[in-house]
């Protein structure tokens, strides 16, 4: 009886969810539209499942989760030639693959690939969580503790045009209230909660898109779930501007509140603010003014509501890190992204950010002019205008405009595409049989008036671009003349440049340094905190603060010189490429280290960490020396003996005559074969292994050969410095194996033994 009325009920509730979603109607064929969606879920699908097997071929789990998205992405894709598929048929396969195509990247990349943060922004919001449930406002705190945490190097910071770093959560206080009900009952990893939002979101599209569009709608958001778990959390509001969407038609009032509600999670939500009131203008002609009011009244007071009692508790901080930054007057950050800044800096052309505000505004202006003009047919675009006010930010970065694509497809899907014959009425010349009617200047307006604003647009954007740059060009504040590059510690990388600037100012500055190669500029400290007179030239050393932030052998890469006295830009150097050589083993002296987002540490730059049935709350790897720049140090603490070995290593490819190494290591273990409590190295090409013991038991060395293997036992002192010189290449050359393109040199310290071992190493030199 129970089981039955239980059985009854889980009916119910799928019937439920089928007619939310629309998947019980539409049983005749499917288009040609809907085949093909469902075809490229099914290809997503076979694509995520071999990306799977090339990034984590050694996991079984990887490879069974690979074997089955290979196998359901198979099955859409030849569903979708089925002769007797029916539309609903289509739109179910289709749902259901993209939602588990979202599911498995997300978890694949969160728990394997980046199981640590990687912004500030998803580090902000955690505090404001942590916060929050002590009573306290997160606003005046510092984030840095935090990132410090979790192992976050100063490229990963967000630096200001006056060298120093932005410290503060900078968003409104909704960015963490929503996150807080789901850390409450146990999501305690803050990319969960937003990727939630992510499907949500998905789940509001799919199902208010028509029958016909079901199966594409979800396209465009294949890879959303492997940028949140890069700890993108823009999800966020994008889900509350979809609720604007729903609710526009349906319920006007709730849709503004939704609005606002965006707002109190991010702030650039409200650039969408005029152009929906512009069409709330457009739709209720016959009382505007009083639905503006209240609309406008709706959206703050929705923004204020989760931001009160913050403002309550500290005004002056919630005012100095939520509004202040976005004040015209306010310090500027560094300009960067994938926008129109970018682009300029990449060619040799630095803007000051007011530039740059000044021409969002203009192009905001003519958006909006656009949209009022053309209304009926631009309608369904009007959440694609922010993206491109967003390409003209200084700061242009992509998910600034990548997430209004979830209110754009769902207005375009619901509304229809935009009407661009409505919209740009302007003809080519052709017979007119029936001669227009009015004066000449009427049909000249009529006619031209869409052509002349596209124009303007252009002329403005480059002539705004060419006038700065030749202002820039005809007088210049600095002459910067790149001197050289070096990479002093051999890692592979750019991370000292010599540079020569020219102050050709009437006044003192003080130039602060950003190296550009990337979509991101990185600061770079300088060996002088001297102004710099009127007419003179001084030379500077200028030094990466991390491996990040570094120039990769063989880029391209420009200066971008502030002065921090006035925060104004002084110039932008022209091309340079990191033409260093090189190393046949790099970062040798393990000096350099980085978050390796794949174990949540940080780790030796261009060194891969390996761990083997560890726990990395007990066992792992630290910097040696002070401020952690003269080695590593290797912990293993076995706790039990159930795991079987537990391993610790490190690894490098690189040539096999790149391998005759000096290493310089400390060991605190007794060596026992016996029970695989070792300290040593590996040389390795996926066939053959060349195992390297170190031993303090071995009064002299031994070879070992085997077919596919050999072991060399050195001897060691233990507890004491040990420096001992590794020659492979003999030793292989004499096995007879062929010499490899490439080999993996590892050092590891494992054991099946309980106690806790420490090995120290502060270098591994080339010989």
């Amino acid at each position: 009886m129970v089981f039955s009325k239980f059985l009854a009920g889980f009916h119910w509730s799928v019937g439920k969810v089928k007619e939310y979603l629309r998947l019980k109607e539409a049983l005749f064929r499917p288009t040609r539209l809907s085949r093909s969606g469902l075809g490229l879920s099914g290809a997503l699908l076979i694509l995520a499942g071999l990306w799977l097997v090339a990034v984590e071929p050694s996991f079984v789990g990887t490879l069974v989760l690979a074997g089955g998205l290979v196998g359901f992405g198979l099955f859409n894709l030849v569903s979708g030639f089925r002769k007797n598929l029916t539309l609903s048929r289509a739109n179910q396969l289709s749902l259901f693959g993209n939602l588990v195509l979202a599911i498995s990247l997300y978890f694949v990349v969160s728990r394997l690939i980046e199981v640590s943060y990687t912004t500030d922004t998803v580090v902000g919001t955690y505090m404001g969580v942590l916060r929050t449930l002590q009573l306290q406002s997160p606003y005046g705190f510092s984030i840095k503790p935090l990132l410090d945490k979790f192992g976050f190097s100063p490229s990963l910071y967000t630096p200001g045009v006056n060298g120093s770093f932005d410290f503060h959560l900078a968003y409104p206080s909704l960015s963490f209230l929503s996150i807080l009900p789901f850390y409450l009952l146990g999501l305690h990893d803050v990319r969960d909660t937003v990727f939630i939002f992510n499907i949500m979101s998905l789940l509001i599209i799919f199902a208010l898109a028509p029958a016909r569009l079901k199966s594409v709608s979800l396209l465009p958001f294949t890879l959303f779930p492997v940028v949140i778990a890069a700890s993108w959390t823009d999800s966020i509001w994008a889900f509350f501007l979809v609720l604007t969407t729903v609710l526009w038609y349906r319920h006007p009032k709730a849709s503004w509140v939704t609005l606002g509600l965006a707002v109190a999670v991010k702030q650039i939500a409200i650039v969408i603010a005029p152009f929906l009131l512009l069409r709330l203008w457009k739709e209720t002609p016959q009382h505007s003014l009083r639905s503006l009011t209240r609309s406008v009244g709706l959206m703050l007071f929705a923004f204020f509501l989760p931001n009160l009692p913050f403002i309550i508790l500290s005004p002056g901080s919630w005012w100095a890190d939520v509004v202040a930054p976005f004040l015209p007057n306010a310090p500027a950050q560094v300009p960067g992204g994938i926008g129109l800044s970018g682009f300029l800096l990449d060619v040799g052309i630095a803007l000051p950010s007011s530039f740059f505000l000044v021409l969002m505004g203009g192009v905001s202006g003519i958006l909006f002019y656009l949209y009022a003009k053309h209304y009926r047919g631009l309608n369904s675009m009007v959440f694609a205008f922010p993206i491109l006010i967003f390409f003209f930010y200084y700061r242009s970065f992509p998910n600034y405009m990548a997430y209004w694509l979830f209110p754009l497809v769902l207005e375009l899907c619901r509304l229809g595409g935009p009407n661009l014959r409505l919209a740009f009425t302007t003809r080519l010349p052709s017979i007119a049989w029936r001669p227009p009617t009015g004066t000449f200047l009427r049909i000249l307006r009529q006619r031209l008036t869409p052509s002349v604003m596209v124009v303007m647009t252009l002329s403005v954007i480059f002539a705004g671009v060419s006038g700065a740059y030749i202002t820039q060009a005809s007088s210049p504040r600095t002459e910067i003349q790149i001197n050289g590059v070096m990479d002093p510690d051999s890692i592979g990388s750019a991370t000292m440049i010599n540079v020569t600037v020219t102050n050709l100012l009437a006044t003192p500055v003080l130039p602060i340094f950003f190296v550009k190669y990337s979509p991101l500029t990185y600061f770079w400290a300088s060996n002088s905190t001297s102004p710099l007179n009127s007419g003179s030239a001084s030379s500077y050393v200028i030094s990466a603060p991390d491996a990040l932030s570094a120039v990769p052998r063989g880029d391209q890469f420009h200066i971008v010189i502030y002065d921090k006295l006035t925060g104004q830009l002084l110039g932008e150097s022209t091309s340079w490429k990191s033409d260093i050589p090189a190393p046949s083993l790099e970062n040798p002296a393990l000096k350099w280290w980085v978050l390796d987002p794949s174990v949540g540490t940080r780790v030796p730059f261009n060194w891969k960490l390996s761990l083997s049935n560890i726990d990395p709350v007990w066992s792992g790897i630290s910097p040696l020396g002070v401020n952690g720049t003269s080695g590593v140090q290797m912990m293993l603490n076995y706790t039990s003996s159930l795991v079987g070995v537990e391993r610790l290593a490190l690894s490098q490819r690189a040539l096999l005559n790149a391998t005759n190494l000096s290493i310089h290591f400390n060991q605190s273990l007794t060596t026992n074969i016996a029970t695989s409590l070792i300290f040593g190295a590996i040389v390795a090409d996926g066939t053959h292994t060349l195992y390297y013991v170190f031993s303090d038991r071995a009064t002299q060395q031994t070879i070992t050969p085997y077919s596919a293997n050999t072991t060399v036992i050195i001897p060691t002192q233990r507890s004491q410095w040990n420096t001992i010189n590794l020659s492979p290449q003999p030793i292989w050359n004499a096995q007879g194996w062929a010499t490899p393109p490439q080999v993996t040199f590892t050092v590891f310290l494992e054991s099946s033994s309980a106690g806790v071992y420490y090995a120290n190493l502060d270098s591994i030199s080339p010989v």
